[in-house]
């Protein structure tokens, strides 16, 4: 029975497996679709992407033709060493570290950390023309050294290492927010801030689902053609597929607290917030939880203490979470304890506007900059979970107060924040009128050109 094989026979090999009946070869080119990936429902028609590019005011952005130059701080190096990757004449490095010096230690600078320095002349050499240096930490603002009128050099805190460039974007929605987005030419880094505010920061939550439109007004820091980060969400629309509704919040900072005229004591000027075009906020005065990712596993009143194995009060809530987790200011307020606090473990006290206060306990560090009597915004990391204290493991104690008394934290997820107060609507009103009209451009603005 046996049977030579025909000329050019080529055995398969071990684990070859015979395509099935019907089986259709892919064309080439073919790409297999990623793993999330949501086809489009039957009908959906994709809104066209949009973009539109504006800069920000003269005093944000370098005049044209004017040379810049940036260096990224290295392991070990001062103030000094660095500005030499600037090309500073030494006359003039000397008087930058003398006028940051008022400010801040130039020997405290961390690995990591920008310089960006603005110069008058276009030339290669002529760091003799030095106007402007900002030298800022990774996340947040820094220090700015500008020319003095009268010559030499003064500073100040504040500043952005970069320029501000602002971006209208139109994006329709297709599976998650992050894929949605990248298809649109944006990175993560703005997907994360869309799902923290949509997520997190908004009284009621919002989940994207394909179909839906987002448009987006977002400040992106800049150093020539690099992005270094997305520096603020500053106005957001999501507009529903199904039902047609709508939701637009804009992000304004009102120059007093709500609590401001009340005198002496009161945490002053607010980190921002999101606000609807009328002037009330769309937040809720505290994030629905202070830290990401984190479940509750103890809730407020009384139980079965873990490690007295006695009936004891609990004020607040315990969330477990990984050790070294993230914890956020849960409102806008001033630090005021940070520190050691014994059973408590490391714990940092906050206080808020109208008699609210917040406590967060057990944490395993403090962030960078937390220190009694800073203010801090909703949001910003103010620690990291850990087990210190009298604790049976990593977990942070989320406690909250109104005037002087614990209330359950999880009762106070409707308190919304206050309203635009009324000696800032003009500013108010100037802001959403500007964003108003990048958001509805988009209507016009024919495909992704910038």
């Amino acid at each position: 029975g046996f049977v030579e094989a025909p000329p050019g026979f080529v055995e398969a090999p071990p684990g070859f497996v015979e395509a099935p009946p019907g089986f259709v070869e892919a064309p080439p080119g073919f790409v297999e679709a990623p793993p999330g990936f949501v086809e489009a429902p039957l009908g959906f028609v994709e809104a066209p992407t949009a973009r539109r590019t504006v800069h920000l005011g003269a005093s944000d952005v370098a005049a044209p033709g004017a040379l810049t130059r940036s260096w990224v701080v290295q392991p070990g190096e001062g103030l000094t060493a660095a500005l030499g990757r600037l090309y500073l004449t030494p006359s003039v490095a000397r008087a930058v570290v003398d006028a940051y010096a008022t400010v801040r230690a130039p020997t405290k600078l961390q690995a990591g950390w920008r310089l960006w320095g603005r110069f008058d002349g276009a030339g290669v050499m002529d760091a003799g023309g030095l106007a402007t240096l900002v030298v800022a930490p990774q996340h947040g603002e820094g220090v700015t050294v500008e020319r003095a009128p009268g010559g030499g050099y003064e500073a100040r805190e504040g500043g952005l290492p970069g320029t501000l460039v602002r971006t209208a974007l139109r994006c329709g929605v297709i599976g998650s927010l992050e894929s949605s987005l990248r298809r649109c030419g944006e990175g993560d880094g703005l997907a994360l801030a869309v799902g923290a505010v949509l997520g997190e920061r908004l009284a009621e939550e919002i989940a994207p689902r394909t179909g839906d439109e987002l448009r987006l007004v977002v400040d992106k820091l800049m150093d020539g053609e690099q992005l270094l980060r997305y520096h603020r969400l500053v106005a957001l629309q999501w507009r529903a597929a199904v039902a047609g509704d709508r939701v637009t919040a804009f992000w304004f900072a009102p120059t007093h607290s709500t609590a401001a005229a009340g005198g002496a004591g009161t945490p002053g000027p607010t980190r921002g917030a999101y606000f609807a075009a009328d002037g009330q906020s769309l937040e809720s005065l505290f994030l629905r939880q202070p830290l990401r990712s984190g479940h509750t596993t103890s809730t407020f009143g009384m139980r079965l203490h873990p490690i007295l194995h006695k009936l004891k009060a609990h004020y607040g809530v315990d969330f477990g979470a990984a050790r070294g987790t993230p914890v956020f200011a849960a409102a806008d307020g001033v630090l005021t304890a940070v520190g050691r606090a014994g059973a408590a473990g490391n714990l940092v006290r906050l206080r808020h506007d109208s008699g609210w206060a917040t406590e967060y306990m057990h944490l395993q560090k403090f962030a960078l900059g937390v220190r009694a009597g800073e203010r801090v915004g909703k949001g910003e990391t103010i620690g990291f979970v850990g087990t210190t204290g009298r604790s049976t493991g990593p977990h942070l104690h989320f406690g909250v107060r109104r005037n002087g008394r614990y209330v359950d934290p999880q009762s106070v997820e409707d308190e919304l924040r206050a309203p635009v107060p009324a000696h800032d609507r003009r500013e108010f009103d100037r802001l959403t009128h500007s964003l108003g009209a990048l958001i509805d451009g988009l209507d016009r603005e024919p495909g992704s050109g910038s």
